[in-house]
């Protein structure tokens, strides 16, 4: 339903309080559509925990936890099943609350796509996060997985094959090396070159440390050239 708002990005999704909380830490959304009943504790229990810049709108099957909703400052408090009208009111109060936004602008829905394409989508197996195409170091396949790297340190483990990213990844920077890895050749600060052939790649932010082989080398050597040119 939020799809048909053009103004709208979904920062990511979460289905239990240990991953709601790490994906609000990441992302410092606008708003949280926050629902009530999770896996282990009520959405409730996430409340107090957001940035005070984050604004809530509770969505529940079960009216009964309005008066919550109005304890923790909800914004609004939608009931299950969401009706688009409602809905569409949830938006607009929101829209009033962050003044400095743009309004929406009258777009279809492929060209508000187009306006998130500098950012990837990870599913992950508790949560759905958009990372922007700069934050990411490097990516590795896992079997039917690929492990994202960012440039803070953190890793996730997104479904999908190594090379279903490679698709939707700029190129350059982003280039594949081998079967297992794809770089981000701007985040690169520097590579031991070894007489082996074999190569490890460090990137700006000291976070992580790659190894490949030696057809990988070879190719990242031809990378680094042309860019340097």
């Amino acid at each position: 339903m939020l799809a048909d708002f053009s103004d709208v990005s979904i920062a990511g999704e979460a289905g239990d309080l240990v991953s709601a909380r790490q994906l609000m830490r990441e992302v410092r959304p606008d708003a949280v559509f926050l629902d009530v009943e999770l896996t282990n504790g009520k959405g409730f229990d996430l409340a107090a925990d957001l940035p005070p810049e984050t604004f809530v709108i509770v969505v529940s099957a079960y009216d009964l936890y309005a008066i919550e909703a109005f304890d923790v400052a909800a914004l609004d408090f939608l009931v299950k099943p969401v009706k688009p009208e409602r809905l569409e009111t949830a938006i607009g109060r929101l829209r009033d609350r962050l003044p400095d936004r743009p309004s929406a602008p009258d777009k279809s829905g492929a060209q508000a796509q187009e306006a998130v394409t500098d950012r990837l989508q990870l599913k992950t197996s508790s949560a759905s996060i958009l990372v922007s195409y700069d934050a990411v170091s490097f990516l590795r396949a896992e079997g039917d997985y690929t492990r994202i790297y960012l440039e803070n340190g953190q890793h996730h483990l997104a479904t999908g094959l190594l090379r279903v990213f490679e698709t939707k990844l700029p190129s350059p920077p982003f280039h594949r090396l081998d079967r297992s890895t794809i770089v981000n050749s701007a985040q690169i600060q520097r590579v031991n070159w070894q007489l082996s052939g074999r190569s490890t790649i460090h990137f700006t932010t000291n976070a992580h440390v790659v190894e490949i082989g030696r057809p990988a080398s070879k190719r990242l050597r031809a990378i680094l050239g042309s860019r340097a040119r």
